[in-house]
């Protein structure tokens, strides 16, 4: 068929342009599509919805609709820094914790069984990380909580869902039956991440970021009746299967706080690099902790640069 193709458009050298002007066209319409669909989707959730958001948080509105039950799935590996914030933050509206821990050496665990809503779950890995292994956890584990949950959050230690009004969102998201939920996605960045001291949540002290849509807008949340999630090597990326009734706001933000402490980069990105399984190396997966320690801090350092207010 190429080669007849060919013929034609030699012996009618207007069919070449014809056919050029067609691809261009359809290219501009495609365009042209993708502009009305971003331009409907910001009025119906960043103006219509989030305007209902801010009606529901009157208590008097906000108490008619009924709390929606969630269940939060998370790996980890040394994450003793970030815990007392990530228990701070997610238990304002989590209601069950399911930790897999990819045996820890440090205070991650001990930090964690403080908490009574938590269960951890060791897991090993032979010393390595894995990526193959998360996905197995993060594509199955949460569907344990179906006729349990009415939504599930699927994260890293590190990832923040954060809305001003998470709790009038989170009851309308139940009240209008959304399925899947995909956030704007951020790099946070700051010089150091404190200690906890039991009263400034995280997103109080570092409200510096970058927007990273194509990385971090990860559909971390989810009505677990969906038959999958069907998430690929770090979950960037993922395709749902059952009933998809997607919520899409620049208003919801998925904070990712790993560029917050110039120490932990370090000393995390030779840990990583160290325990890289040959399965990673092979498929290429978390190459980025493949970079030399002085790489990983200068672009720490321009990331830091190109930090704005998000919250």
């Amino acid at each position: 068929m190429p080669r007849f193709r060919q013929t034609l458009v030699q012996r009618f050298p207007v069919l070449g342009s014809l056919h050029k002007l067609f691809h261009s066209a359809l290219g501009k319409v495609a365009l042209l599509l993708s502009v009305v669909k971003h331009g409907f989707n910001y009025v119906r959730f960043d103006i219509f919805w989030e305007t209902r958001v801010q009606l529901t948080s009157k208590i008097a509105i906000r108490n008619r609709l009924s709390k929606p039950i969630i269940h939060l799935y998370a790996t980890c590996w040394n994450e003793a820094r970030i815990v007392p914030y990530f228990m701070d933050h997610y238990s304002k509206f989590v209601d069950e914790f399911h930790i897999y821990d990819n045996m820890s050496s440090d205070s991650t665990v001990e930090r964690l069984a403080r908490h009574k809503n938590v269960t951890i779950t060791p897991f090993d890995t032979g010393g390595t990380f894995d990526e193959a292994t998360l996905l197995q956890i993060r594509n199955n584990e949460w569907k344990k909580s179906r006729g349990f949950a009415d939504f599930v959050i699927v994260c890293d230690m590190d990832e923040f869902l954060f809305h001003p009004e998470m709790t009038s969102l989170l009851r309308l998201l139940k009240k209008h039956a959304f399925t899947v939920v995909k956030p704007h996605g951020y790099n946070m960045v700051s010089e150091n991440l404190p200690e906890f001291d039991g009263v400034r949540a995280i997103t109080q002290l570092i409200r510096t970021g970058v927007p990273d849509e194509k990385n971090y807008s990860k559909t971390i949340f989810f009505n677990p009746m969906l038959k999958d999630i069907n998430f690929g090597p770090g979950c960037h990326k993922s395709h749902p299967q059952g009933t998809i009734k997607q919520y899409h706001s620049s208003r919801l933000k998925l904070l990712h706080y790993k560029l917050v402490d110039r120490e932990t980069i370090a000393r995390k990105t030779e840990g990583c690099r160290e325990r890289m399984s040959e399965n990673n190396k092979r498929h290429g997966w978390s190459r980025h902790y493949m970079k030399p320690e002085d790489q990983a801090i200068r672009e720490f350092d321009h990331m830091l640069s190109l930090g704005r207010k998000i919250i």
